[in-house]
């Protein structure tokens, strides 16, 4: 009877064993999460050593297999650290930030732009091949005094423009240079001032060919002097002018005024390029940063007003040739040169030159590293 009853409390120990062991499974848990639990239960009944990681320490499992639960749990003993992951492959078609190469790489990048230059010269040149409009001119025309000025000489030479509209400005961006030495922004700088000048000689002489207006020395030119009797063509009534046609060929040329256009363009590129590196519109109150800006202008409106009293040009040329070489030095300016109201106006655009556009070469993207923390956060 002692056995037997050994024997049924030894059979109700076990059934009710097992019954703690199938009842989460009877409520829908997991069989595997169960066994963890059990074995939790077991292991705090003993103290663990310090030297020994404490395993069963680790955030509950999400639902699923044994394996994965194993897997974290090593991840926590190993303490691998994360890889970092590989970013996604960009454009290489598009350039990053600003790298300053050498002068041969900017000029080959630039090289249609330089070749530009050359056949807006030598169109320029061949313009001069070209007779100017003979526009009418009768005797109504000379009962004003607007077109018989006398015949003065020029008081700032036609050799003398180029050194004014390009040797000045290439003074200051090589000392600019010297100080900052940024390659990049003395090819730019020289770039942008020569395509300027060409642009606005260009633009200047196709006008005055094809307007033809008489200059304020007109009669003089023509008869000699402001005091020498006229002859006009008895049928047309248009003047016959005892000068050559060489001498009357400059005579049509009156508007624009190229001594005009031409310093305007110059000087106007400098002075933008002098108010970027000096960030005239900083908001700082820096009145002292104007006057350079003020200077250079001043230097192209007493070109232009030379032109007038030396009775070469009508005021309407010179202010017309002003206005082109301006508006060309601005369109110039900014192809190469952020705005002046920028926060950097001294800086150059970002983007890098090559000679020839790089593919597009497909890369391969590993799998993304799962780490201990993806485990926790329950990305598995």
């Amino acid at each position: 009877m002692e056995w037997s009853g050994a024997g049924a409390g030894s059979s109700a120990g076990r059934r009710k064993s097992w019954n703690d062991r199938t009842a989460p499974m009877r409520s829908g848990e997991s069989p595997e999460r169960s066994e963890i639990q059990l074995e939790d239960s077991h292991h705090n009944e003993h103290p663990k050593s310090p030297l020994i990681p404490d395993l069963t320490r680790a955030p509950a499992v999400p639902v699923g297999s044994f394996k994965k639960w194993l897997s974290r749990t090593v991840s926590i003993v190993v303490q691998k650290p994360e890889e970092p992951r590989e970013q996604e492959p960009r454009d290489l078609m598009e350039p990053p930030a600003v790298l300053d190469l050498k002068l041969g790489g900017l000029f080959r990048y630039h090289l249609n732009d330089w070749l530009l230059i050359v056949i807006i010269f030598v169109l320029w040149i061949l313009s001069f091949l070209i007779h100017p409009f003979q526009r009418y001119v009768g005797e109504t025309n000379f009962v004003t005094q607007q077109l018989r000025y006398p015949y003065k000489s020029n008081t700032i030479p036609f050799q003398v423009v180029p050194v004014i509209a390009v040797g000045i400005p290439l003074v200051v961006i090589l000392g600019i240079f010297f100080k900052r030495r940024n390659l990049r922004d003395l090819h730019h700088a020289i770039l942008g001032l020569l395509t300027a000048v060409a642009l606005t000689a260009l633009i200047t002489d196709v006008v005055k060919i094809g307007i033809g207006r008489p200059r304020p020395h007109f009669y003089a030119r023509c008869f000699g002097s402001p005091t020498s009797p006229p002859n006009y063509d008895p049928i047309t009534g248009n003047v016959i002018c005892s000068a050559t046609a060489n001498q009357m060929k400059e005579a049509y040329k009156s508007f624009p005024s190229g001594h005009t256009s031409w310093t305007f363009a110059g000087l106007s590129y400098l002075a933008m390029y002098m108010a970027g590196k000096l960030s005239i519109f900083d908001r700082k109150g820096h009145s002292w940063k104007v006057f350079p800006i003020v200077l250079t202008m001043l230097g192209a409106t007493f070109v232009g007003v030379t032109r007038i009293d030396d009775y070469w040009h009508h005021w309407t040329d010179v202010c017309t040739g002003a206005s082109i070489g301006i508006v060309t030095a601005y369109f110039c300016y900014r192809q190469h040169f952020r705005s002046l109201f920028d926060d950097l106006p001294h800086m150059t655009y970002d983007y890098i030159p090559h000679t020839h556009p790089r593919p597009v070469i497909a890369r391969q993207v590993s799998a993304p590293v799962v780490s201990s923390y993806d485990m926790e956060q329950g990305r598995l």
